[in-house]
């Protein structure tokens, strides 16, 4: 399985940020891929960030795409793992987690994909990835039973 993360921006090279993900990404079995996608500057910015993603998604099943958003469903760390495990369990090739920008997704990924999302509090963009990236890498540990969730 591949776990892609599209994400709108970039970390910068030396960003703390980017350290940490690094950090869970090496530590999870599966390939993990950060696919960092390009900003826009101009009003219609959701509207050319979302043909930006929709480049990447036109070839994957839409039944394995994932986005981040406060409105979206509140997974426990368990029954995220139970997500995880079903996905793998039913032979899932890729898993795509789609981030926003700092002003978020265009409401047709809200209404299009199923939504997680990490409380009701809004986090930065790039500490959602970090955020992310240990929740994937915490739901193998707690299907391998390890001490890490303990």
């Amino acid at each position: 399985m591949i776990i892609n993360i599209l994400s709108l921006g970039k970390f910068k090279v030396n960003q703390n940020y980017k350290s940490i993900f690094e950090y869970y990404r090496k530590r999870i079995k599966f390939k993990t891929v950060l696919i960092e996608l390009k900003t826009c500057k101009t009003n219609k910015k959701k509207e050319l960030e979302k043909i930006e993603i929709l480049k990447y998604l036109k070839n994957q099943d839409y039944n394995n795409v994932f986005v981040l958003d406060t409105g979206g469903e509140n997974f426990s760390s368990l029954k995220f793992s139970n997500f995880l495990r079903n996905k793998i369990n039913s032979g899932c090739k890729s898993l795509n987690f789609v981030i926003g920008s700092e002003e978020g997704l265009d409401n047709f990924f809200k209404d299009s994909f199923f939504t997680i999302s990490f409380g009701n509090q809004t986090w930065p963009h790039l500490l959602v990835r970090v955020m992310l990236i240990e929740q994937i890498y915490r739901g193998l540990e707690i299907i391998k039973n390890s001490r890490y969730h303990k």
